[in-house]
């Protein structure tokens, strides 16, 4: 009896190996078959990965947000098949077409988005609540789609050229610089000497303004014992120096390219701050006749059907707002004067330049018209008509050569002083964005190549997937004929 048991055992065993070997081989010909019929994609695939200070928040190296978007970008895809040699062979759409990247998220990032604490949760322990994310590592992967007989080394390396595409374009888009400050985009030529001053003085605000900020982001950041704060005191020294002198010098000898130009300039801004001013003296008087007949006191008694209530009105605050608006407009109103009184100053030097070379060309003159040179008031000036603005611009202009051409020596060294400092800008920040942008701060790793194989791991992930339900199916088989079979026995 026991040898009977013992052989129905090994029956069983043995028949169960060979249901699930029968079933191992059928499953792995019919995945053999799926294979062939839906084979795998084949491509290349590398890891990118961004670790400079910020790209936890989404932002890059200049403080803007970036994206990974430029990968699938003409200008990057062009670039790689330049480099690759195939820019005769496939196009930037072909290959975006075949393009795919994938940020990696924490698995439980759902999670941490949707969590949320009570406000009454006393614990210690508290976890960080997670309200948006912006991943650091990509998968790029390359499919050979567009050619399906194109080389392993081929689509490789033509994934790494867009990886190293990339990381330029990063590197020059992403990056700081002093391009959107360059004066090269003003021709200089074009404008007067008051308005080059401008110009250039507004550059240079910009770029201190831009120095200061980074000084205050990367105090201790230095390249040859120099860093943004330096910058920061060249450019306001040369502000508060160079650019003053110069306007000095504008200002006293009434220098200009085209006098009469300049004069047309300076009366339609005297016209216009002159109207500007009566406008807000009109607009102060009215100010002034609310502010005395408001009723600072006021308080309103509400009635209803069972009480009398007291609301005290916010006039108050009312009136302190008509007082520093009142303030306001007077500041407004001081300050246009002041700034027509400058032009009306520098009318004047304009047209005391021509006097003055006039008398010197007439050899006489009596004390009588000189005394009229010298009291022509403001309002004449400003009223003088085109046939006398152009007398005393031909005056003015000959009288002042000598001087234009120092004033054309001192803005050319200012300029020359300037690009001084802003080479010197360029270097730090040169070496910042080395610093940041690198190929240790954009890597890249991890490449592989992945193509249909019966040796794949993409087959083997088929033959289970296929042959694994087939072998339970005979398994379960096995057992129910075992089951039934130790039934009969007992009975």
């Amino acid at each position: 009896m026991k040898r009977t048991k013992q052989s129905g055992k090994t029956h069983w065993l043995r028949n169960t190996i060979i249901v699930l070997l029968v079933c191992g081989v059928a499953g792995t010909i019919l995945a053999a078959v799926q294979f062939n019929l839906h084979p795998a994609r084949t491509g290349a695939s590398a890891a990118l990965q961004f670790s400079f200070d910020g790209a936890a928040e989404g932002n890059s190296p200049d403080g803007n947000p970036f994206t990974v978007a430029a990968l699938s970008s003409d200008q990057v895809l062009e670039a790689a098949l330049k480099a690759s040699g195939m820019g005769d062979r496939y196009t930037p759409d072909q290959l975006r077409e075949n393009l795919v990247v994938t940020g990696s998220y924490p698995e439980n990032l759902v999670e941490q988005v949707m969590s949320y604490e009570s406000l009454m949760s006393f614990t210690a322990n508290r976890e960080l609540t997670v309200t948006e994310y912006h991943p650091t590592l990509f998968n790029v992967t390359l499919y050979n789609d567009f050619d399906r007989s194109v080389s392993k080394a081929d689509l490789q390396g033509l994934l790494a050229n867009i990886l190293t595409a990339f990381r330029m374009y990063f590197a020059s888009n992403y990056a700081l610089g002093l391009d959107w400050l360059d004066d090269a985009i003003y021709n200089l030529e074009n404008y007067d000497y008051p308005q080059q001053l401008q110009v250039i003085q507004e550059v240079m605000v910009q770029q201190a303004r831009f120095a200061q900020e980074m000084y205050e982001v990367l105090p201790t950041f230095r390249v040859n014992g120099q860093g943004f704060n330096d910058i920061y005191v060249r450019m306001n020294n040369l502000i508060d120096s160079d650019i003053a002198r110069l306007n000095a010098s504008i200002t006293i000898n009434a220098l200009t390219r085209n006098t009469a130009r300049l004069m047309t300039q300076y009366q339609f801004e005297i016209r216009d701050m002159t109207n500007q001013q009566e406008k807000k003296k009109v607009q102060l008087e009215r100010l002034d006749k609310l502010i005395d007949s408001y009723d600072k006191n006021e308080i309103i008694y509400l009635s209803t059907s069972d009480a009398l209530t007291k609301i005290d009105g916010n006039s108050s605050e009312t009136y302190d707002s008509l007082v520093r608006a009142r303030k306001e407009v007077s500041d407004d109103i001081t300050e246009i004067g002041s700034k027509i009184a400058m032009y009306q100053l520098k009318l004047a030097d304009l047209m005391k330049q021509g006097d003055q070379k006039t008398s010197t060309a007439a050899g006489t003159g009596s004390a009588e018209q000189g005394v009229q040179t010298e009291t022509t008031s403001v309002e004449e000036i400003q009223e003088l008509t085109d046939e006398e603005i152009a007398a005393a611009a031909a005056a003015a202009e000959e009288a002042s050569k000598r001087q234009i051409a120092a004033l054309d020596k001192g803005i050319a060294a200012l300029i020359e002083k300037r690009t001084a400092v802003t080479d010197t800008f360029r270097s730090l920040l040169k070496a910042y964005e080395e610093q940041e942008i690198n190929e240790q701060t954009v890597s890249t790793f991890n490449y592989s190549y992945t193509a249909p194989s019966l040796l794949s791991g993409a087959f083997i992930k088929q033959v289970i997937k296929t042959a694994g339900p087939i072998c339970a199916v005979g398994f379960m088989i096995c057992l129910i004929l075992l089951i039934r079979g130790r039934r009969k026995e007992k009975t």
